[in-house]
């Protein structure tokens, strides 16, 4: 091969594609926040090269969510075996390091596709939601939520932090999904 024939361009696209890192998820989360005075919508979605069943493992695998979850601090089933699920969440919001985030919801699981929460306790005065899993591989994750915030705050912070909230959760468990598949881990 002589140096006019040999293209370096292909091989430090390899090079490149190789040193990504392990975590990347295979697309970024779409997210959308409308505001109407105190009420906030969010609704954010993501596709994630997993089947449904590898989706469902993580998506309801609560108690790890904190290890691959950034901000959240405690996620874990506070309810007995064979009861109503309660969740508890402890979070902190990175603009405001001193206000941790704390709740309590009641979810219902409706396998293999819908899990719907509703806020129980906390310092969020009111969020209902669901989380989806649509298609059977590759999938796309959905999240919808209807918030009211509870602490005084302008609406566009507080719209803020709840997008930014469902971007990271959204592609933290997406990257979870996609991680557990490559290592062929079902839990």
């Amino acid at each position: 091969m002589s140096l006019r024939t040999w293209r370096p361009l292909p091989w430090l696209v390899v090079i490149a594609v190789l040193c990504l890192p392990a975590g990347t998820v295979s697309a970024e989360a779409r997210v959308r926040v409308e505001a109407n005075e105190a009420v906030i919508s969010v609704y954010a979605e993501i596709e994630a090269r997993v089947d449904r069943e590898q989706a469902w493992a993580v998506l309801t695998d609560y108690n790890r969510w904190a290890e691959y979850i950034p901000d959240l601090q405690v996620s874990r089933v506070i309810s007995p075996p064979g009861e109503p699920i309660r969740l508890e969440q402890r979070g902190s919001i990175p603009w405001l390091p001193n206000f941790p985030l704390v709740m309590i919801a009641y979810v219902e699981e409706l396998p293999p596709r819908t899990i719907r929460f509703q806020r129980i306790a906390g310092n969020i005065r009111a969020l209902v939601g669901e989380w989806q899993i649509h298609g059977r591989s590759p999938v796309r994750l959905t999240y919808r939520s209807t918030v009211i915030p509870g602490f005084p705050m302008p609406p566009e912070v507080s719209s803020e932090i709840f997008r930014h909230d469902a971007k990271v959760r959204i592609e933290a468990l997406a990257r979870e999904m996609e991680r557990r598949a490559s290592a062929g881990r079902k839990p």
